[in-house]
This record gives C-alpha cells, sequence and structure tokens, in this order.
C-alpha cells in the first residue's frame, strides 16, 4: 500500500491523464499567471525564475503558455517519431500542463517577505551592498527550498512522456532530454522576445 502511494505521487499519470489532466493543469495555470503578475514573477524558461521588464499582464500569459507548449510539443513530436503506439495529443498536452503543478510552490516560496524585498534589488548595485541586505541570506536559503518544487516537476515531465506516449529505455530519454533541456533553451529565447 505504502509502494503504491509512492508509485503515484512519482507518476500520477497511472491515474489521471487526457481531459482531466488538462483540466487540472489549466486551473494551475491560471493561478501560476495570476500569483505571477500579483508577485511580478515571471517564468524565463521552463526552468528559469525571476524578475523582468514587462509588467504587462499579457506577458505573464505568454509566458506561462510558452512554458507548457514547447516541452509538450517537443514531446509530442518526439512520440510520434519513436512510439509504435497511437499517441493522442490531449494526454500529451494534459499530463505536460499537469507535471507543471509543482511550480506552483515556487510561486508561494515568491509571496514570502525577504523574497519580496530581495527581488527589488538593483541589478546595477555594487555585490557589497547586495550582500548587506537584511534578507538577502535568508531569501538565498528560502530559494533553495524551490528546488524540490521544480526537480518534482521534471520527474513528472519525464513521467509524462513516458505514459502519454508509451515510450522506453532509449527513445524515452532521448524524447525527455531535448523536451526538457532543449524545452528549457527554446522558452528562454521566446520568452526574452517579450521584454
Amino acid at each position: 500500500m505504502k509502494n503504491q502511494r509512492i508509485e503515484r505521487m512519482i507518476n500520477p499519470f497511472i491515474r489521471i491523464a487526457g481531459v482531466q489532466a488538462l483540466l487540472w493543469g489549466a486551473l494551475g495555470l491560471v493561478i501560476s499567471t495570476v500569483l505571477s503578475g500579483l508577485l511580478d514573477y515571471h517564468y524565463h524558461g521552463l526552468l528559469h525564475f525571476g524578475p523582468a521588464s514587462n509588467p504587462a499582464w499579457w506577458c505573464y500569459l505568454a509566458e506561462h503558455l510558452i512554458v507548457w507548449l514547447v516541452p509538450a510539443t517537443l514531446f509530442y513530436l518526439g512520440g510520434r517519431i519513436f512510439s509504435h503506439s497511437r499517441i493522442r495529443m490531449v494526454d500529451v498536452y494534459g499530463t505536460v500542463l499537469f507535471a507543471q503543478l509543482p511550480l506552483l510552490g515556487m510561486n508561494l516560496i515568491y509571496l514570502l517577505p525577504p523574497m519580496q524585498s530581495v527581488a527589488r534589488i538593483d541589478p546595477t548595485m555594487p555585490l557589497a551592498e547586495i550582500l548587506a541586505i537584511p534578507d538577502f541570506y535568508l531569501a538565498m536559503l528560502l530559494s533553495l527550498l524551490g528546488l524540490p518544487f521544480i526537480l518534482f516537476s521534471i520527474v513528472w515531465m519525464f513521467q509524462s512522456v513516458k505514459v502519454s506516449c508509451n515510450l522506453k529505455k532509449s527513445p524515452l530519454w532521448i524524447v525527455a532530454v531535448v523536451g526538457i533541456i532543449g524545452g528549457d533553451v527554446l522558452c528562454r529565447f521566446l520568452i526574452a522576445l517579450l521584454y
């Protein structure tokens, strides 16, 4: 019983996929977009977050859509190339969006006051002044708490491509690495065009 819970936590797509995953993921996307707008917290790429120069509401929405659609499209195309199974687009796009739900944890950490005070740092300030900010070290510690959320999201994205595209062994790793790392690079490039 305990092993089943751990397995479902590592791979939620044993029980959820398709439209259900898409709807839960869409709810997460809306919440994350609203929080990002309220906190001035930008997604610079699939795995990169922080301040940016465009505070327009559409910029936050565009960032979130890019971070979802780019890796999902790469997974879908990779699945079509490598899988012998029939792949449903709704399964791939739904599970990838659901896999990004742990990133909401990053938004919640950013709500904390030390993170807010560090977010207002002028990047042109001398390093000594930045290090002298009272909440700086606490904010750095808090930012480390975001790592498990990022790691969980990566694990879930790996599981999403495994389940939705029915891939195994080297094809699974090729599609997952291209979708996650290549997706991050492509997302950073596309999002940079928004600023």
